[in-house]
């Protein structure tokens, strides 16, 4: 450890989504070094010996008990979401006092800046630190088409429409080890950056491939869960983007052969998320989180690794199941994807 007046701290999380991971990632090319890694659903008892500088951009949270962060963070409030679920019980006085007076707050959509405004907490709208992800310029775009987080009926469409390969994936469990869970984010990152266009709902999935240069739509689907979410504010118009309806209607509403470029509106956006997070910690490497990715063997073996963890670590948790993709028979052959709707918290951090 390097003599210095404070460390650098990375969050980490419990969770199945593989969105938090990519956050993570996302934090990192403005660390000069990783000191500390800080829970999210225990930030009030984290403990250090000096202060430590944490970049707070993550999904806020499952615990509100365990908000505000303890007095030994010293936090740049931005690309932050408050989690509807939670609302009522987050925004007691001393989380109140807090974000007044560490902010103003940098919120990841337009819907969490005017909750924490109307509150009378003085926020803005950052976006998501995802969008500041840098492209490996070395990696060679594929021929596939990548559909993350949709309904099989449009997945169907999409395969009627291009006679390309067409992968499916979705949100998957994660092993319970930091350094593995890392290592199944960039996996996933390097699928967005070397895809012909990638396709999904999710937010995880369309900030990082817009950073990532690579095509992106955007369907916003019927899913109840997802409609009327205030999460997409003020994002949801950075990329392409339709609805189900209009998608399934209309058989020419999207080029998959030649994709549409996305919007260029986001860049004013990342340029001002660099600044900011580059002003907190003094350092921007400018570097691709996937420079040590040179083969797809790297991203075979993390996924398989992480199936055998699933198992081991989160069986006895929730209850899962398994479902084959084409990835299956094509690109990863041996992989096998899982699906789960919750989240899991640890009772021990």
């Amino acid at each position: 450890m390097s003599e210095k007046d404070f460390y650098y701290g990375l969050l980490k999380y419990s969770s199945i989504n593989i969105g938090d991971e990519i956050q993570s990632i996302a934090a990192l090319r403005f660390l000069p070094s990783i000191d500390k890694l800080v829970h999210r659903e225990s930030i009030s008892k984290y403990r250090a010996d000096k202060k430590t500088k944490l970049i707070m951009n993550a999904w806020w949270m499952w615990r509100p008990n365990f908000f505000p962060p303890s007095k030994d963070i010293e936090p740049l409030l931005i690309s932050m979401y408050i989690n509807t679920d939670i609302r009522n019980k987050f925004l007691q006085d001393k989380t109140k006092k807090y974000l007044i007076e560490n902010g103003p707050v940098g919120c990841r959509d337009k819907f969490t800046a005017e909750y924490l405004n109307n509150n009378g907490i003085p926020a803005y709208f950052s976006g998501c630190l995802t969008l500041t992800l840098q492209r490996n310029p070395k990696l060679k775009r594929k021929d596939y088409i990548l559909t993350v987080d949709l309904p099989e009926i449009i997945v169907n469409e999409i395969k009627k429409r291009t006679n390309r390969p067409v992968y499916s994936l979705s949100r998957m469990l994660l092993p319970n080890k930091t350094e593995k869970r890392m290592n199944v984010a960039k996996s996933m990152l390097y699928l967005y950056q070397s895809a012909h266009c990638v396709v999904s709902s999710r937010l995880h999935v369309c900030m990082p491939s817009l950073a990532l240069e690579t095509p992106v739509l955007m369907i916003e689907t019927n899913d109840k869960l997802l409609s009327n979410d205030g999460r997409y504010e003020g994002l949801k118009n950075l990329c392409n983007h339709i609805s189900e309806d209009d998608f399934m209607k209309n058989p020419n509403i999207y080029d998959f052969e030649i994709p549409p470029s996305n919007p260029t509106s986001y860049l004013e956006i990342r340029n001002d998320l660099i600044a900011r997070c580059k002003d907190f910690t003094g350092y921007d490497s400018k570097k691709s989180s996937l420079e040590d990715i040179e083969n797809e063997d790297f991203i075979i073996m993390n996924l398989l690794n992480s199936m055998r963890y699933v198992y081991n670590d989160y069986a006895k948790y929730i209850q899962w199941f398994i479902k084959p993709y084409d990835l299956l028979k094509t690109f990863f052959r041996k992989s096998i994807l899982r699906l789960s709707k919750h989240d899991i918290i640890e009772k021990n951090y």
